[in-house]
């Protein structure tokens, strides 16, 4: 996806990207530059390129890598990849955007990333891949933590709730809770219809409660 971001940088110039524009404006204006020449030379250059290319991390390149691997999944039927906010659980119950709005709720409510089902079972599941720590990225091990304690209040029947929690990350020390932050998530989850885990153990996971 890096490689694919930074070929596609030429094309977005010519199309004139207001994105890309902006960046290489305020960029030039910064240090002094001519757009022109740092038009001409952007487009020789791969190595200024490859500076100017999108992030695959914020395209949700790991979400949409997590939905080809659980939607090839065998038992699982109906899968959706939710766009953002679309559905979140909140208290147990599992409410779109628009409710959330009306109840002016959406500070507490964790955001619910795909859904499928298995025979009469609905499944719920927020994702995230986290690589290492620091900043955003524990933010996102305290987001899995909130959308668990929402989850477990949950009495919605037949409905299951996973935390999937990727990347290595996870498989690291939480020094507060002396276990590994996997570990931790798991021990936070009811283990009755809510459950932490990661993606190599969803298959087995499913077939258990199939």
């Amino acid at each position: 996806m890096l490689r694919k971001n930074d070929l596609e940088v030429v094309d977005l110039l010519s199309s004139k990207d207001k994105d890309l524009l902006n960046k290489i404006k305020n960029f030039c204006t910064k240090h002094g530059f001519s757009e022109k020449s740092f038009f001409d030379e952007i487009k020789k250059n791969q190595f200024l390129r490859a500076s100017f290319s999108k992030d695959p991390g914020k395209q949700q390149i790991h979400e949409k890598i997590a939905s080809n691997f659980i939607k090839k999944i065998p038992l699982v039927k109906n899968f959706e990849q939710l766009s953002h906010g679309s559905l979140s659980i909140l208290s147990g119950g599992v409410l779109p955007k628009k409710d959330l709005s009306k109840m002016g709720a959406r500070g507490r409510a964790k955001t619910i990333d795909f859904r499928w089902n298995i025979k009469d079972k609905q499944i719920y599941a927020s994702h995230k891949y986290t690589k290492e720590g620091g900043g955003g990225q524990d933010n996102q091990y305290s987001d899995l933590q909130e959308f668990i304690n929402e989850a477990n209040r949950s009495t919605l029947p037949n409905t299951f709730f996973l935390a999937i929690a990727d990347g290595n990350y996870y498989n690291t020390r939480d020094a507060n809770a002396n276990m590994t932050r996997i570990e931790y998530l798991k021990n936070l989850a009811n283990r009755r219809n809510v459950f932490a885990i990661q993606i190599g153990e969803l298959d087995g996971f499913l077939n258990k409660i199939k």
